[in-house]
């Protein structure tokens, strides 16, 4: 991101980014238990921009692992057997409310609810020199949040880490589990490079004006 601080942490509006994430989730959700995981690094600036703020809307804040998967795996430790979770990345403050609710209804319902869209461009898998087109109407892109049954996806992060895991699905898919996907929408970005942080203001701006 080339900048001096936590791409969470980086301004929007008047927020930190990670503001704007949290009160997407609590207008979504009653009685939304959030648990946010950091790293252990950024624990006295969260603190710091909580006095300047106001709360960010975590109800407990734990320290994050080595890799994504030890973050999540210290998150379900803090939470109970029954219900339903949802695995959201900071970084993504554009969810509506109807994508939350899809998900969290659905894993509900089917143990297990990954919003995807489209894949708008066309794709090639690479292979050293060699390349192929892959068929593009096949092919979604995986957002989050990524909701599951707890027990289920307790029992999935038990198996321990793999490095081919790349997000919660993957986890839950090598347990043994299925994944049920629901639509996402194409707004909900994840704040990643500059040029996404431009896309974010003119989301919000466009937002905060009705349009």
């Amino acid at each position: 991101m080339a900048q001096p601080v936590a791409k969470q942490f980086l301004m929007l509006e008047g927020l930190p980014l990670m503001w704007w994430t949290l009160r997407r989730f609590h207008e979504a959700l009653e009685g939304l238990h959030v648990i946010l995981v950091l790293h252990e690094s950024l624990m006295e600036t969260f603190d710091e921009l909580e006095k300047r703020f106001g709360p960010a809307g975590a109800d407990t804040v734990i320290s994050g692992g080595e890799e994504r998967w030890h973050s999540v795996a210290n998150g379900l430790v803090n939470l109970p057997d029954e219900g339903v979770v949802g695995i959201h990345d900071a970084v993504r403050p554009f969810a509506t409310v109807g994508t939350i609710r899809r998900c969290f209804e659905g894993a509900a319902e089917f143990g297990s609810a990954v919003p995807v869209v489209p894949v708008k461009d066309s794709i090639r898998e690479v292979n050293g020199e060699a390349s192929h087109a892959l068929v593009r109407d096949r092919l979604r892109a995986v957002q989050t949040p990524q909701c599951f049954d707890l027990k289920s996806i307790k029992v999935a992060y038990a198996s321990g880490y793999r490095s081919e895991f790349t997000d919660d699905a993957s986890v839950f898919e090598f347990a043994g589990r299925s994944i049920h996907i629901v639509p996402g929408d194409l707004e909900n970005i994840k704040v990643t490079t500059p040029e996404d942080l431009f896309i974010a203001q003119a989301f919000m701006q466009a937002q905060q004006s009705g349009q």
